[in-house]
């Protein structure tokens, strides 16, 4: 039976029997692995206390094509992260970190990217500075990137010109459509709306900040206030709810209240 090596971030477990484990795993040359971790209870296991969420593992384990679970032979832990379970708000947003990833993990499909991005986003929480918001609205909007659904910020989806603001007063706001892939100039919203897709308008600021997340990760967060944040994470999760068509259970609550990035008039109208 082929023995596989690899670095592996945690999403789920499960208890199997008395002292063993049923563990999800995001791994990063073998995509999405599920194992059983006999004895993982066991002190004198060769993974005994290494089944832990947050953590980077080291894990080696049996393959078989024909069994939906391997087997776990040894592992070791080669990031430990201890400050996240101390603070609610870290905890809350590496649930969100893991439900997502866990969302596009594909058995047998290798995604670097998707585990590069699982672990930094972890490791930017453990940090002694960590804004739990912003290295969430880095890590949703770097997991759009790598879905393959980074939306256009800056210029028109459609036709790649220029997109300036369609308001004339108040806030700059830019036409926008999730069906059209982001930012869209005058001449491509109307070609949209003519096509029957649906075209509204954010706010310039938010799609220059969610650019700035983009760009610079967690680190655009230090220069910007919650509310700012906040409307990063906003954009970013419903335009994740537009194309995935489901809900994050870990979304559900942040994105019930009205949209944060929503004109004055639709506002009013609700």
């Amino acid at each position: 039976m082929p023995v596989a090596r690899d670095r592996a971030l945690l999403l789920k477990r499960f208890a199997f029997s008395e002292s063993s484990l049923v563990v999800h795993l995001c791994t990063r040359e073998h995509g999405r692995v599920h194992l059983l971790a006999k004895g993982a209870y066991r002190p004198t296991s060769r993974y005994f206390a290494v089944l832990d969420l947050l953590d980077t593992l080291e894990l080696e384990w049996q393959h078989d094509p024909r069994r939906e679970l391997g087997n776990l032979r040894a592992g070791s832990v080669e990031v430990l992260r201890r400050r996240i379970p101390s603070r609610g708000d870290l905890w809350s947003a590496a649930g969100t970190m893991l439900e997502l990833a866990d969302l596009a993990s594909r058995p047998d499909h290798a995604d670097p990217e998707l585990f590069d991005l699982l672990e930094a986003g972890l490791g930017e929480l453990d940090s002694p500075a960590s804004s739990a918001d912003a290295a969430l609205a880095a890590f949703e909007i770097g997991y759009l990137g790598v879905l393959g659904l980074a939306p256009a910020l800056s210029t028109c989806a459609a036709c790649g010109g220029d997109a300036p603001p369609v308001s004339a007063g108040g806030e700059p706001r830019a036409a926008f459509s999730a069906g059209a892939g982001g930012r869209l100039c005058r001449r491509c919203a109307d070609e949209a709306r003519a096509s029957g897709r649906r075209v509204g308008t954010l706010p310039v600021r938010t799609l220059e900040d969610a650019r700035a997340f983009q760009l610079q990760g967690a680190r655009a967060g230090d220069r910007l206030p919650s509310d700012r944040i906040d409307r990063v994470r906003d954009f970013a999760g419903r335009f994740l709810d537009y194309h995935l068509e489901a809900r994050p259970r870990t979304h559900r609550a942040f994105l019930a209240t009205p949209n944060r990035n929503a004109s004055p008039e639709t506002a009013e109208a609700s």
